[in-house]
């Protein structure tokens, strides 16, 4: 992640030697970028500003300031990781179980987001279909696009878009299930369904005055908000840091590829 600010540009100069003898990056597979979407390379906004909502209640204080960040190119899952997803995996590998919790009169179906895992085997899940996890910046640019918006789709609130806590619910929806909540780049259920994991560490946003011992690298980032979640916790800049081998219900996985 390259954070731009004050207008100064860095420019990190590579010998003729070292880019010679550059291996070059092996082809993505077509099976591989299957149900993924293209995020372009460029800058983003990324945070929140003071203005975007009420401080410390709509707004984290731990997202503001607002900053500039340039991304490369990526690949990502245009739906989270299912149940069905993860129990393929599960029969893949060993030392992995299909997550459970208890949803009185609910069981587990294959078409929910698979929640209830861990960073570690979110990002093992990841691995196994040869993936990465998403940094916090790629998640948040997937999610909003380059404009500073509040939700995928825009900056005015819209309930029946999401799967969140609210009133009566009792399990998650199915994924896809809402295709208004979309982003700029066609990523579906970016805010709701289930809070997703990222590779980034819990640390502050530049230039922030924020001092907490939570940051540094002690607890991993989760973005999005999730089925059990409040409002809060649904908007793209928001962030949730836990420690990672936490795993509660709402605790999913959407996976990237870096490259061309």
């Amino acid at each position: 992640m390259r954070v731009i600010r004050w207008g100064v540009v860095i420019v990190l100069v590579v010998g003729i030697w070292g880019c010679a003898h550059t291996a070059p990056s092996p082809p993505i597979s077509p099976k591989t970028l299957q149900g993924m979407v293209w995020v372009p390379p460029g800058p983003f906004l990324m945070g929140h500003d003071r203005a975007d909502g009420q401080l410390g209640v709509e707004v984290g204080v731990d997202s503001i300031p607002r900053y500039t960040v340039e991304l490369d190119g990526f690949w990502i899952d245009q739906l989270e990781a299912t149940v069905a997803d993860y129990k393929a995996f599960v029969e893949g590998t060993t030392g992995h179980a299909v997550p459970y919790w208890i949803l009185p009169k609910h069981p587990l179906q294959d078409r929910w987001p698979v929640g209830g895992i861990s960073f570690f085997e979110a990002s093992d899940y990841c691995k196994w279909r040869g993936k990465v996890l998403p940094t916090e910046a790629q998640w948040e640019k997937a999610a909003r696009g380059t404009d500073g918006r509040i939700y995928p789709w825009g900056n005015d609130w819209q309930p029946s878009y999401v799967s969140y806590n609210s009133p009566f619910r009792e399990t998650p929806d199915e994924v896809g299930s809402h295709p208004e909540n979309i982003s700029p780049y066609g990523v579906l259920d970016m805010s709701g369904s289930v809070q997703e994991w990222t590779s980034s560490w819990y640390t502050a946003p530049p230039e922030s005055t924020l001092k907490r011992q939570a940051f540094g690298e002690k607890f991993h980032v989760l973005k999005g908000g999730g089925w059990i979640s409040s409002l809060a916790y649904l908007r793209a800049a928001n962030r949730y840091a836990v420690i990672s081998t936490l795993n509660q219900p709402d605790f999913g996985v959407r996976c990237v590829v870096n490259g061309q």
